[in-house]
């Protein structure tokens, strides 16, 4: 009778579910609060705070550093630009579309690992899936100006990234000319920070693009290629807790992340939010 108890319990706790932290995953339940995100991968949670940093360069150009420091900078742009060029040596460096505001790595120090969100000057889409320590990235194929919510329309292909780290998963929604259809949210998941450009000519306008956001629901959302305070104003309109940094740089992890949604100011050198 002992030995039977026993096997009952033995069983019981090997099939017992995992404590498991919800990650961006295709396919994954959208539009549900943080705290009650489904998650599709089975990952322990870990004691100690594993904090991630999101660094503004201004455009689209962004430095991400994951838990165990794993640097990851996203669609650099050339000194035409007319920002500062940052120092940065990066492990991977991410291209959205093919654009000097976008894609200009020879600004790049170090010997990154660069992956491109399109191939042949632009004309096709590229599938990105790649792993480098605690970091996934993938891309979701988008178009600029309209046909947006078509893969085979648009004025212009290019990607939006996602960044799966830390339990959590940051996405670089890159100029998306108009809201996502059903399959490209499939893949895109259930993200937590929403990097969203509010003020290129080939993406959405403020308006839309909060729109947008709001029905992503991530924790946080934060705007990048900002170029009037107007534009500015326009989007935070949609929102009703904005966030402003001193600095150019936010630092986070899944326990200091508020729940959806909160707009995160961040400043670069060429810009001031006043």
């Amino acid at each position: 009778m002992k030995k039977a108890l026993c096997l009952v319990v033995l069983v019981c706790l090997l099939t017992a579910p995992t404590v498991v932290s919800a990650k961006c995953s295709p396919g994954l339940v959208r539009y549900m609060p943080f705290r009650r995100a489904a998650p599709v991968s089975y990952v322990p949670v870990a004691k100690a705070p594993r904090r991630i940093s999101i660094q503004w360069f201004g455009h689209a150009f962004f430095r991400i550093i994951s838990p165990k420091g794993i640097r990851i900078v996203t669609d650099p742009f050339s000194p035409h630009r007319g920002f500062p060029i940052p120092k940065t040596s990066p492990h991977v460096a991410t291209t959205s579309e093919v654009a000097m505001n976008h894609s200009f790595v020879e600004v790049l120090g170090g010997n990154p690992v660069v992956l491109q969100g399109v191939l042949n000057h632009g004309e096709k889409w590229n599938e990105v899936d790649y792993r480098t320590g605690d970091v996934r990235i993938r891309n979701v194929p988008i178009v600029q100006g309209d046909g947006g919510d078509d893969f085979d329309a648009g004025e212009s292909k290019a990607s939006s990234f996602l960044f799966e780290t830390g339990g959590l998963c940051i996405a670089h929604l890159g100029d998306l000319g108009s809201p996502m259809n059903p399959e490209q949210l499939r893949r895109l998941g259930k993200i937590h920070v929403a990097l969203a450009i509010i003020s290129d000519p080939g993406a959405m306008n403020p308006r839309v693009m909060a729109d947008f956001v709001r029905r992503l629901s991530p924790n946080v959302a934060i705007p990048m290629d900002v170029r009037s305070l107007e534009e500015l104003n326009v989007f935070l309109g949609g929102f009703r807790r904005v966030k402003r940094i001193e600095g150019d740089t936010y630092v986070f992890s899944r326990r200091t992340l508020p729940p959806p949604t909160e707009v995160v100011l961040i400043k670069h050198k060429g810009w001031e939010w006043r």
